[in-house]
């Protein structure tokens, strides 16, 4: 549905009275829409209206696959041209359109242009749809987590994105500490898995001080015993 049509027919239900004043906010252009803050408070009506209809058509999808490939393929092409003329605008406000892109960049792990609108999301404090119940670096660290630990399951890699969210996980951002304890046992495992012993012993020990049912107990130890096999060997050479 187009933004004039969805527009049309939300006047429609508010009676004449909107009408009358529909000329003034029917016709919108990418060089005025968001001009100032009540033209773009208005734009994002429109924007609004046509996303719920595409949130209905996501919903009435059973396939996962198919759901994801509609949002990839459809849905952020139509809806990344008005998040990108927000963010040029300079303007700030709630803006759930804005955070349903940000929700679908994961969704779809398109992580690069996921994390730099979650980095201008938060800039904003724009709050995620009421439905997720957590803040922006929460949905964000644990999106990135969940699939780091899914790749792994089928052998994929999944860097840089563990080593490069690190810092602020364990750091800037303010999170439960299971989350960036999960980080810290990912890298760890990657890191016994290429026989870094040193560096696996050093974020299972951080694993585990963050959280300690994280459950790194046996690979630490495997990975202290084999460290000090290998350092044996390289002393007796």
């Amino acid at each position: 549905m187009s933004l004039a049509l969805a527009h049309k027919r939300r006047v429609q239900a508010e009676g004449p009275a909107a009408a009358r004043t529909g000329a003034e906010v029917m016709v919108y252009s990418s060089a005025t829409a968001l001009s100032s803050p009540a033209n773009g408070k208005k734009h994002l009506r429109l924007m609004e209206d046509a996303l719920a209809q595409d949130l209905e058509r996501i919903g009435a999808i059973n396939s996962r696959e198919l759901r994801q490939q509609l949002k990839r393929d459809e849905l952020l092409p139509k809806y990344l041209d008005y998040v990108q003329r927000y963010r040029d605008s300079g303007l700030s406000f709630p803006n759930s359109v804005v955070m349903q892109v940000l929700v679908w960049l994961f969704d779809t792990e398109q992580f690069e242009a996921g994390l730099d609108l979650a980095s201008f999301a938060m800039s904003q404090d724009q709050q995620l749809p009421e439905r997720f119940k957590r803040d922006v670096p929460t949905f964000v660290a644990d999106a990135v987590i969940d699939w780091a630990e899914a790749e792994y399951k089928a052998k994929r890699s999944s860097e840089p994105y563990l080593s490069n969210l690190l810092p602020l996980v364990d750091g800037e951002w303010k999170l439960f500490e299971r989350i960036p304890a999960r980080y810290h046992k990912q890298i760890g495992i990657l890191a016994l898995d290429q026989r870094e012993f040193a560096k696996a012993i050093t974020h299972f020990e951080r694993a585990e001080a963050l959280y300690e049912g994280i459950g790194v107990g046996t690979r630490l130890e495997g990975a202290r015993k084999a460290l000090t096999k290998e350092l044996a060997e390289k002393t007796a050479e």
